[in-house]
């Protein structure tokens, strides 16, 4: 396939699409960029994009496309998206959503600001300073997967899972952030939860964000939480 780029059947009725050179962001970039000329191709053969930081999964129908077209569609809009710069959804959005911190919604908070050598209340200063990019929609449904507290430090796993970790949960792990969009067992620490609501079928599309958005935080009290309780991420779009 194209230069820096490899294929593989996933199935019948799926390939990976993984881009193997330049660094991790080169590689994110142009994960994105293919989203982006996929969807503005529109192939009818291609029944959904699944994209991550350095691969999509593209999902097709093998009834009416074959392995060597699709090869051939996609290299297209590979060399598509180098020809023409295609970036991907637009301008990023930005959404600055409630956390409260520590305590029985944070129990790991402790943990996490040890591992950094900040006490807690420095941790939460730390964490709430940042805009935090947008790479994927991660497990469990279309949690936003995005850049660590600090690059390059990496915090451990829970070496004893959660069997389940509350809807809202923010949390951290590796070089990792992510807010649980649903309940869901789970090794990350938790450092606090937010009342916004990720995803909801109310609104179309079920979810506000996507791969290339910012997130940052801000600390709420006990009190502040029924006033945040039920809103979307819409409703926290700066």
């Amino acid at each position: 396939m194209h230069g820096g780029v490899e294929i593989t059947s996933q199935g019948d009725a799926a390939v990976r699409v993984r881009f193997t050179e330049g660094d991790s962001e080169e590689r994110w970039n142009g994960v994105r960029s293919l989203v982006a000329s996929l969807e503005e191709l529109r192939l009818p053969a291609i029944s959904g994009v699944a994209a991550t930081y350095d691969s999509a999964l593209v999902e097709f129908d093998s009834l009416s496309i074959g392995l060597e077209n699709l090869e051939s569609l996609l290299e297209f809009a590979v060399t598509r998206e180098a020809r023409t710069a295609v970036t991907a959804d637009g301008e990023p959005r930005r959404f600055s959503v409630p956390v409260r911190y520590g305590g029985e919604l944070g129990p790991d908070l402790g943990f996490v600001a040890k591992h950094f050598g900040e006490s807690e209340d420095d941790l939460v200063g730390l964490h709430s300073a940042n805009w935090y990019l947008v790479r994927c929609f991660g497990a469990p449904a279309a949690s936003p997967m995005m850049d660590g507290l600090r690059d390059g430090v990496s915090v451990p796993r829970r070496s004893d899972p959660r069997v389940r970790v509350p809807e809202g949960s923010v949390a951290v792990a590796g070089v990792q952030s992510l807010i649980y969009s649903v309940s869901a067992p789970a090794g990350w620490q938790l450092i606090g939860r937010t009342p916004a609501l990720l995803v909801s079928t109310r609104n179309d599309p079920v979810c506000a964000y996507r791969p290339g958005d910012f997130v940052s935080y801000f600390p709420i009290n006990d009190g502040e939480w029924a006033k945040y309780a039920g809103l979307t991420m819409e409703d926290f779009r700066v």
